[in-house]
């Protein structure tokens, strides 16, 4: 009777207990996983962010009991890519995981309208960040390269600034009284002189001396104002 009552209560025991959870590996590991894949992987130096495409919440897949594998087709950078992720033990599985990545950066905004030919000042300018992975061209991250150039063409308020939109100003205009100087043994010499053509900073135009009315080659300096090597 004793042995008869004790089956019993081992019988009952083994119908009543538990039945083990499976356990799955979490979709956020996963993610974490293809997150630290692409900052090892990605081609940018620039600041970015990653937006994962969640996997379907139906999608069980068995706890890997070893690190995970990752690999993709093509080296990470901007735009969408494909992460394989793989577990290569046990119960395997393979996930391919969705993942956008967006550069950002530092970059010049126009605060208000440029017409072509007017200056550039401080005034016109902001700096935001902002996602580039659509800006095509030399996009500016500081305003002093372009501070009192001119506008190549008209832009408009909320643009991008780029380098190819602005062109340095003509100093000197063909027809213009110009002062040439001159360094000669370490003395200046001063003299006047008509341009023969327009020339903006830096540039080499020829210049007519109005003392012997050679014209000879000199470089613009500022307004009104080239120099002669000696």
């Amino acid at each position: 009777m004793i042995r008869l009552m004790l089956f019993f209560v081992i019988a009952f025991a083994t119908v009543n207990a538990p039945h083990a959870e499976p356990q799955w590996q979490s979709h956020e590991s996963i993610y974490d996983a293809v997150k630290g894949y692409v900052a090892q992987n990605i081609n940018t130096t620039a600041e970015y962010e990653i937006n994962i495409t969640p996997l379907s919440d139906r999608l069980n897949l068995a706890l890997c009991n070893e690190p995970l594998q990752l690999f993709s087709t093509k080296l990470m950078s901007s735009g969408r890519s494909t992460v394989n992720v793989r577990c290569n033990v046990g119960k395997k599985w393979a996930a391919f995981v969705s993942v956008s990545i967006a550069p950002f950066d530092y970059v010049v905004i126009l605060t208000q309208p440029l017409q072509r030919g007017e200056m550039a000042t401080q005034q016109f300018f902001t700096v935001t960040r902002k996602d580039v992975s659509s800006l095509r061209g030399n996009y500016l991250t500081n305003v002093n390269s372009v501070l009192n150039k001119t506008a190549a063409r008209t832009l408009t308020a909320g643009s991008v600034v780029l380098q190819k939109d602005f062109i340095e100003p003509q100093l000197v205009k063909r027809g213009d009284n110009v002062a040439i100087t001159a360094n000669t043994s370490g003395i200046a010499i001063k003299m006047n002189g008509i341009a023969q053509s327009d020339g903006t900073r830096g540039q080499m135009i020829r210049v007519k001396n109005q003392n012997s009315n050679r014209v000879i080659n000199a470089i613009v300096i500022d307004a009104g104002l080239v120099s002669v090597s000696q």
